[in-house]
């Protein structure tokens, strides 16, 4: 199961909104948390019906990762060219947020279905922007060349304080993940999870999946990456992406896919936790039901012996006993 790209909760405040005419409209300002700690605040008013901003904040990037003006490298070209007249990009931003988008309603599509279409594009703008870098160096990859002004080894925030590292090369792109966890069975199970995934990749049927790798110690990609990005517990995993992986419009699914495979394992990882959880806790009320059947048929009838029984009078029993402890007073 793939993770949705577009953030629903955006989606239907854009849709409610886009669809409900001026004199339905309400004050907004609410606040909304995604995975990796991507957060969204989202204002309108009555007063300016037509207009809404949308401020994102991102996940707080570690030192070796390169943000211009708070934003990942092509993220303010990506947003511009995704959008275009619909949205403003604010400069500088509300304070604590990486961008701040002002939303035109008036400059949408009246074809309903294009329409639809823009406030899902606006609404994955956390692809949008965490992904920008990483489809710059693709889309050079289906070209098979290098991206300019690119360095050598990258690195790409995904989770607060946490990188990922891209190597790009003509004709391939090395993706490598260093994966961590906080709690250790967490740990445990992300560890068997992924050396199943990397089995599972040999399978006839993926035969043009992306070649992956997984390995406690850090792939040689890694040489020279400072030493707390290499601190991990549950190993290294690394991708091979090949032009035949990003043409014939593959480029926007493989830049999601990768950009939130962490998320992506976590979600297998809590999934599975949860049904081992389940598996338990049923097997335990099937001993239980099992040592009641096998207690001795003496222990039982001693047990219903010993249980009190209540027996409810009728009206006629109830009055001749008022009357009995009335006579002995």
């Amino acid at each position: 199961m793939l993770l949705q790209s577009s953030s629903r909760f955006l989606l239907k405040i854009l849709e409610s909104r886009a669809y409900s005419g001026p004199e339905k409209g309400v004050d907004l300002d609410c606040h909304s948390v995604e995975f990796d700690d991507v957060r969204y605040h989202i204002q309108f008013s009555v007063k300016s019906p037509q207009l809404m901003l949308i401020s994102v904040s991102l996940p707080t990037p570690p030192p070796e990762t390169v943000f211009i003006a708070g934003l990942p490298f092509g993220a303010i070209e990506a947003v511009k060219a995704a959008y275009g007249g619909v949205v403003q990009i604010l400069d500088p931003p509300k304070d604590g947020y990486n961008l701040t988008m002002k939303l035109n309603l008036s400059k949408l599509p009246a074809n309903e279905e294009q329409r639809h279409a823009v406030l899902v594009k606006i609404s994955s703008v956390r692809e949008l922007v965490l992904g920008a870098p990483l489809k710059v160096i693709l889309k050079h990859l289906a070209s098979k060349t290098v991206a300019p002004n690119v360095d050598s080894f990258v690195a790409l925030v995904h989770r607060p304080k946490e990188s990922y590292f891209v190597i790009p090369q003509a004709d391939r792109v090395t993706i490598v993940y260093p994966m961590r966890f906080m709690d250790s069975v967490d740990t445990v199970l992300a560890m068997s999870f992924l050396q199943e995934f990397v089995e599972a990749r040999r399978t006839a049927g993926l035969n043009n999946a992306p070649s992956c790798a997984w390995s406690l110690s850090p792939p040689p990609e890694l040489k020279g990456a400072p030493a707390h990005a290499l601190a991990v517990n549950a190993g290294f995993v690394t991708f091979v992406i090949l032009p035949s992986h990003v043409e014939s419009g593959k480029l926007d699914r493989t830049v999601w896919c990768l950009s939130t495979f962490h998320a992506y394992v976590s979600y297998h990882v809590k999934s599975s936790e949860a049904f081992m959880h389940t598996r338990m806790r049923r097997r335990v009320e099937s001993l239980i039901q099992a040592l009641d059947r096998a207690k001795p048929d003496a222990e039982k009838t001693q047990t219903k012996g010993q249980e009190k029984s209540f027996k409810q009078l009728s009206l006629k029993e109830e009055t001749r006993g008022n009357s009995k402890s009335s006579k002995r007073r």
